[in-house]
Formats: C-alpha cells, sequence, structure tokens
C-alpha cells in the first residue's frame, strides 16, 4: 500500500492519497485511490473570535486557488472548529450536495458547519470522543468501507478516530488517527462470487449511517459496534490508467495476510501528550495491524502565550518526538509550521521557539535509543547494544520532513521511498555515523506556491519496483 502526503499550504492543509500496490499479474484490476482531505485553508483569512484579537493569513500562496482543481475527496476532515482548520469560505467550494465526499468533522467544527446551512445534512457527520472500548464496552470509531475491486470482492476500509488531550479547555490539542486497509486483491470464497449490486445513493447510505453517528434525540448510536458509512460505487476505470505508484512486478507480491495489515497515520497539528494517544494505539492500532505508525503529521515548534491568553498553543517537537519514538513512525512530517502573517492585539504575545529539521532528527534519534545521557557509561553500552539488535532486525529510523507548498512524499509501511525533488527529508541517523546528517541537496529549481499546484510529474516507481 503506497501513501502520498501533499501539502496544500504553509499551514496545516494536506491531501492524503491512499493507494494499494496491485501486481501486474491481475488484469482487470484498476484500484481507484482513497483520498482524504485535511483541514482545508486555501482562501480567506483566519480570524480568532474578532479580527481586533487575532488574524492570519498566508503569507505564500496555496498550490491551488480552490479546491476544485484537486481530485474528489472521498472525505474532509476538519480537527477542530478554529478558521484556520474550519474555513468556512473554503469548504464553501465544495459541491453542496451530488458528490461521493463526506465531511468528518470532530463536534465542535460539525457543529459550525451545520450550522452554515449549506450542506445537506446527510453530508457532515460528527467523529465522536474516543473512548477506550475495553473499559466502555462501546466502539468510538467511525469506519468507511471502500468499495472491492471486483463484483462480490471484499470491501477495504477506513477508519477515522478523534483522540482529544485531557484537561485542553482550548480544544486545540488533539489528534485524529486514521487507518487504510485496501480491499483484497483476490476473492476469498472464489465460487460465492456474485453479480454487481445496484449502487447504493450517496443520500440513501449517508441517511442509513446517520442513525449511528449523529448526536441528539433523532441520532441513536449503537453500543458495541462502531458506526459504519458506505461510500457509493465509483464508475469502473480502464485498466490502461493504472497509477504508476500502483503497479509491482508479479514476483514481489503474494496474496497473504501480510498484504492486509493497515496503513496508519495521526494528525495532530498542534501537538498532543503520547500519553492521551497510548490507549489508542496499544487498543485501536494494534487490533488494525497498523503498527509500527507509517506518518505522523505534528508540528515542530512550540508556540505559547501568557497563561491568562491561552496558555500552550503548540507542542511542537518535544510531545512529537515521544510520539514518534513511541509508535515507531516511519515519518514525521512538519505541520502547521509555516510562515504566516499575525496580527491582533492576542498575537503580539506570543512566545515561538522553533526547531530545525536537523534538531528533530537528532532528537528523534535520541529518544527511539533510549534517551540516553553522555555521562552514563552502562547506559551507553547497553544502547549500544539495543542500537547493533535494532540494526541487526531491520529496525527502521523515523524520516523526518519539512514539504514546501505544493509539495508531496510518497511511502509505505516500510517508510519513505519517494521524495519530490525540493523536498527535504532527514533520516535519523545510525549510531555509528553522523554522515547522514548532511543536508539532502535540491535538485533543481524549486517553485513555490500555485506553480507547483498542478502537473506535478508522477511519482518514479521504477527504481524500487522496477520497470511496469
Amino acid at each position: 500500500m503506497a501513501l502520498t502526503v501533499k501539502q496544500l499550504n504553509a499551514d496545516a492543509s494536506f491531501l492524503l492519497t491512499f493507494e494499494p500496490i496491485v501486481p501486474e499479474s491481475l488484469p482487470g484490476i484498476a484500484p481507484r485511490p482513497f483520498r482524504i482531505l485535511m483541514d482545508p485553508w486555501i482562501t480567506g483569512p483566519s480570524t480568532i473570535f474578532h479580527s481586533i484579537l487575532s488574524t492570519a493569513t498566508h503569507k505564500e500562496c496555496p498550490c491551488v486557488c480552490s479546491l476544485q482543481h484537486l481530485p474528489e475527496p472521498d472525505l474532509v476532515i476538519i480537527s477542530q472548529h478554529k478558521s484556520d482548520h474550519c474555513n468556512e469560505a473554503t469548504l464553501r467550494q465544495l459541491p453542496a450536495s451530488g458528490t461521493r465526499t463526506l465531511i468528518l468533522a470532530e463536534p465542535a467544527a460539525a457543529k459550525a458547519i451545520r450550522s452554515w446551512k449549506y450542506f445537506d445534512k446527510d453530508k457532515v457527520f460528527a467523529i465522536p470522543r474516543w473512548e477506550d472500548p475495553q473499559a466502555t464496552g462501546k466502539q468510538t470509531v467511525i469506519r468507511v468501507k471502500v468499495p472491492p475491486f471486483f463484483p462480490g470482492g471484499e470491501p477495504g476500509e477506513v477508519t477515522v478516530a478523534f483522540i482529544p488531550q485531557r484537561r485542553d479547555f482550548k480544544g486545540l490539542h488533539a489528534a485524529i488517527g486514521i487507518t487504510y486497509r485496501p480491499p483484497p486483491t483476490w476473492p476469498r470464497f472464489p465460487h460465492l462470487m456474485t453479480p454487481p449490486r445496484t449502487p447504493v445513493s450517496l443520500r440513501t447510505a449517508a441517511s442509513a449511517s446517520s442513525l449511528r453517528l449523529g448526536s441528539g434525540s433523532h441520532h441513536q448510536k449503537t453500543k458495541n459496534s462502531s458506526a459504519y458509512l458506505s461510500l457509493p460505487t465509483p464508475p469502473e476505470t480502464p485498466p490502461s490508467s493504472r497509477s504508476l505508484r500502483s503497479v509491482r512486478s508479479a514476483t514481489s507480491i503474494s496474496p497473504d495476510t501480510r498484504d492486509r495489515r493497515a496503513v496508519s497515520v495521526i494528525f495532530s497539528p498542534h501537538g498532543i501528550s503520547y500519553r492521551c494517544l497510548e490507549k489508542y494505539a496499544h487498543t485501536h492500532l494494534k487490533a488494525e495491524a497498523a503498527l509500527p505508525l507509517t506518518a505522523l503529521l505534528h508540528c515542530f515548534d512550540t508556540v505559547s502565550n501568557p497563561w491568562w491568553l491561552g496558555g500552550n498553543i503548540s507542542a511542537g517537537m518535544p510531545a512529537g518526538q515521544e510520539t514518534a519514538a513511541a509508535l515507531g513512525a516511519r515519518a514525521w512530517v512538519s505541520t502547521h509550521d509555516g510562515d504566516k502573517d499575525v496580527r491582533g492585539l492576542v498575537t503580539k504575545m506570543l512566545r515561538t521557539k522553533k526547531y530545525t529539521q536537523k534538531q528533530v532528527t537528532h532528537s528523534s534519534h535520541s529518544s527511539s535509543s533510549g534517551g540516553r545521557k553522555r555521562g552514563d557509561r552502562l547506559d551507553r553500552e547497553r544502547a549500544s547494544d539495543q542500537d547493533k539488535r535494532d540494526k541487526a532486525k531491520g529496525s527502521k529510523s523515523t524520516d523526518v520532513l519539512v514539504l514546501g507548498v505544493g509539495e508531496e512524499v510518497a511511502m509505505t509501511r516500510e517508510g519513505v521511498w519517494n521524495v519530490e525533488p525540493g523536498a527535504r527529508v532527514l533520516s535519523s541517523p545510525p549510531p555509528s555515523s553522523s554522515s547522514s546528517l548532511s543536508k539532502v541537496p535540491e535538485i533543481g529549481k524549486r517553485l513555490k506556491g500555485r506553480a507547483r499546484g498542478r502537473g506535478l510529474p508522477p511519482v518514479d516507481t521504477t527504481a524500487k519496483y522496477g520497470p511496469r
């Protein structure tokens, strides 16, 4: 399975594209990517409470001037209700009805979106607060079925969870957990294959699901089962249009249970303490076979105000390094760290501590090596032995990435394997060498903003998987 992460602006807007890797030996299967749009903010300013208090605008133009210039997303996920994450002017660029796109938002954001009275009621759903099912006896994860590759086949599944940080009254420090498991590329019971059913309309599917998703007297939620959403079956795509990223040689893939492991993403633009993610990881991610974590989208920089103006705003590298180390993140992508034009009375007291890519890389390596200190000889010896064992087992470090506006990176469960020229990526160095800390050279002219947003060349997979 391949995951492509594309940065749409210099803030926290990303397009995630999940795509199964299908062997050429399976003719007639043309997988359609599953796309998730995260916190889109393309146009207009972001105002907190009042423009006199805080107003933010982009210094660098987003890579597109409208969401209509992007491929149609299957899901739009809103992580919080602030206007730099839940931006009305941007979301109104989406059709109000008649498409397969569903909007999943944290409760306060869902309430705000419904108050606009723009989208159909069955198009917007609130993501319930995640709770440990072992403690509560109920499931609070939204599950979205991915249409099968062929008639009678099994569907894939996307799960979405909202994990807020405890005692965070501002609603800033939360995470969105996502897993993606593609439909199998072979029928489990070939003799039971049936003709395709009549596609269920978006309105019918969403209406049936809304009985389990909403809150209030007219929305009932089942206690022991997760809420399911079904997307309409897309039109068939000709096999010749198969994406280059989706093709592997037939000898490199066998239809076994390993292909059913999930790709996982944690998106936390303002950062979150790992203590709040630990139970989610140990229960849900483990049950979904989604560990190690594929991608962590988390801020690098720490931002704070005086306590009487909100205190901590972005948890930054100190919180992210613990999560990356604990979950074995294959990649850590800088999020919400771009330069913005911020004005207002409240912003005059902001205190920001920036962390460079090298600092985050060093920190990630130190954390994954047990946080050893220079003066502790015994710890150094033990850590060195552990490093050798990890190296013998093929353990991989976390790649730390800083994407420019319009840049993208492709990765799999095994880690980053294709970075667009110009993107900056550093890997946590092996203990025996520091030469890998040198900056990756930039290739060619770096374009910015909308110049990068359209007509990007396809990701070249020849070096990894061979010619088609």
